[in-house]
């Protein structure tokens, strides 16, 4: 980051100027250490420091798992902050978590807290993980919080990756149709279109669509680019509006098999991290506070809103979201029976675990599925070309007999 200073030197001027530091403090010990009396600290802002930036990302689950186990671990095993974090930056094989663990370490040497010193670090480490952690250093339970944050982040990992590895099928299948249908439009069709028309005959229906079409997007592909782009653009930005944003959610969710475990996957989500929050003893209403920025759809997390003011009504958990179609029987009746009985985490935690294994099913059944459906759209596309090419070939060869 940089900063542009207004202070008064040792030679008792003043000058300014722009000094480039980690965040605020760091830049006022530097003018502290440079003997200058400060009149003016800011951040630079405008084009020329963010170009100067470099786009840094979150951390990875992964690494954020391994992150909390191992604190978790240092802190058990009697070592104090400062020497954890200096343990665990030596350690770390990952760049960013490195990067991320030294932001830290500064902020805890300076006597910071280690939740201060993880917000420090910018949106690279999930906000829930700054809070819980923050929980568990006033509560004493730190260690217990880093370690079930591990187990979370870890199935959370486990879960994206299920879902990015039934994505490759799908990804590559369609690379695989688009340069197919490249390379016929592009080498084998403008290599035969003289065979095809020298004898002056009138060409099949699907030849001559398949010709059309070559010779639109060689005429007009970059503008069509253009306008594909343009448009994706338009909806990014308008689905980025909570209104809209609802509109889209809510048809994935209505779609037969993605809507089904893309629920699942929200459900799992919300039992598991309800479950991490009360086993942290934080109050309900933060708890649902937090929560509406969890689920990562825009339809649960009004069902979440509503049902938080019906809670400060005085509605109990099991009747506040049983007035929500969102949520499956199964998990309001385990809310019921939780709350009657005092095991609300407890069963939180197994209806998380349940709906665990309802997403791996179905992302099975998704990639079971998909991998014949892409099958025969290549077949099709494949044989409407090897037609469009035979049709006008046989015809001649009617015509020469």
């Amino acid at each position: 980051m940089q900063f542009r200073y207004k202070v008064i030197n040792e030679q008792m001027k003043i000058a300014t100027g722009v000094l480039d530091a980690v965040d605020l403090d760091a830049a006022k010990r530097t003018l502290s250490e440079n003997q200058w009396q400060m009149i003016e600290l800011s951040e630079v802002k405008g084009w020329s420091s963010m170009l100067g930036k470099e786009i840094k990302g979150k951390v990875k689950y992964e690494s954020v798992s391994a992150f909390c186990s191992q604190m978790a671990m240092m802190i058990r095993s009697g070592a104090n902050l400062v020497r954890g974090l200096e343990i665990l930056q030596a350690q770390s094989e990952d760049r960013r978590l490195k990067e991320v663990i030294e932001t830290v370490f500064r902020g805890v040497s300076r006597g910071n807290s280690l939740a201060q010193a993880m917000r420090a670090t910018q949106g690279a480490l999930p906000e829930l993980l700054i809070n819980l952690v923050a929980v568990g250093e006033q509560s004493g339970m730190l260690d217990s919080v880093l370690t079930s944050m591990a187990e979370y982040y870890e199935r959370e990992n486990f879960i994206r990756k299920k879902i990015a590895s039934a994505a490759i099928y799908p990804v590559i299948m369609t690379v695989v149709l688009v340069g197919l249908i490249a390379f016929f439009l592009g080498f084998i069709l403008p290599e035969i279109m003289d065979l095809l028309t020298q004898n002056g005959q009138k060409l099949p229906a699907i030849t001559q669509f398949i010709v059309d079409s070559a010779n639109f997007l060689k005429a007009y592909g970059l503008v069509l680019v253009a306008v594909i782009g343009g448009f994706s653009l338009v909806l990014y930005r308008l689905f980025r509006i909570p209104k809209y944003r609802y509109y889209l959610d809510d048809l994935l969710l209505r779609l037969p098999l993605l809507g089904k475990n893309s629920r699942n996957v929200v459900t799992a989500r919300f039992s598991r991290t309800l479950a991490l929050f009360l086993h942290a003893s934080i109050p309900i209403v933060p708890i649902l506070n937090s929560m509406e920025n969890i689920v990562g759809n825009e339809v649960p997390r009004l069902a979440v809103v509503r049902a938080r003011e019906r809670m400060i009504r005085g509605e109990t958990f099991a009747s506040a979201f049983g007035q929500e179609n969102f949520f499956d029987p199964l998990v309001i009746q385990m809310m019921s029976i939780g709350e009657e009985t005092g095991r609300l985490e407890e069963l939180m935690q197994e209806v998380a675990n349940n709906y665990d294994k309802r997403v791996e099913i179905g992302i099975a059944r998704m990639v079971a599925l998909v991998e014949p459906i892409f099958t025969i759209i290549i077949g099709i596309f494949a044989g409407g070309m090897i037609i469009s090419i035979a049709l006008p070939i046989f015809n001649m060869a009617n015509v020469v007999k």
